[in-house]
């Protein structure tokens, strides 16, 4: 398998969701700072919002089932960034592997994705179901397709996330449309980060040159 390997994280990074999960985190979670939401998107996602269970506002089952369908819902009506579409569309056709390492959950994943008509970009989709761990996705990813490190790249819109692919050694570029700006990429030194965009056009040139 000597093509290669591009791996997108979802939120912030293709579809423009990270306002309604920030609104939802705050809700469930009365009394969150925004330094706590960004010390969760700092580091992994569901290990990080755990760190504040405490805060986590008491509700029924029945309760967290209308919760979740109705930020699942919410959440499969939001935009796909201006011009996402095309690079997907471009390096599919360019035969690259096109892969998704998401945090979200399946019931917040597929829905926006199916809607978007996008799904079927995708080589593989690693949703939050499947690990909750983006370095053991790395790692299955990697043996799943055979591909070797250099081959490989992730493109995602949080610090959190450029630490988990340090430590399993995956290449990342970090965008700046999403949750984190060029300034907070920059507050930490991380090999594996080789570049930081900010247009679509950017981040094409980036994937052909790497």
């Amino acid at each position: 398998m000597k093509k290669k390997v591009i791996i997108f994280d979802m939120d912030g990074v293709l579809v423009n969701t990270s306002s309604i999960a920030k609104e939802s985190i705050f809700k469930s979670h009365p009394g969150l700072t925004e330094e706590m939401h960004e010390d969760i998107l700092s580091g992994n996602f569901h290990e990080g919002l755990e760190k504040y269970s405490y805060l986590r506002k008491p509700e029924t089952e029945e309760e967290k089932k209308i919760r979740q369908k109705e930020y699942s819902e919410r959440k499969s009506k939001a935009p796909i960034f201006n011009g996402i579409r095309e690079l997907l569309e471009k390096f599919h056709k360019l035969d690259y592997v096109i892969i998704l390492n998401t945090s979200a959950l399946d019931r917040n994943c597929m829905p926006i994705l199916e809607n978007l008509k996008i799904a079927h970009l995708f080589d593989f989709i690693a949703t939050g179901d499947l690990s909750k761990s983006k370095i053991e996705k790395f790692k299955l990813i990697e043996d799943k397709y055979n591909a070797e490190k250099k081959d490989i790249l992730f493109i995602t819109d949080t610090l959190g996330d450029v630490k988990e692919a340090d430590l399993a050694d995956i290449s990342t570029i970090a965008v700046t449309w999403g949750a984190h700006s060029k300034s907070f990429f920059e507050r930490e030194k991380h090999s594996n980060l080789i570049g930081v965009v900010d247009t679509i056009e950017e981040l094409s040139d980036f994937i052909i040159k790497n």
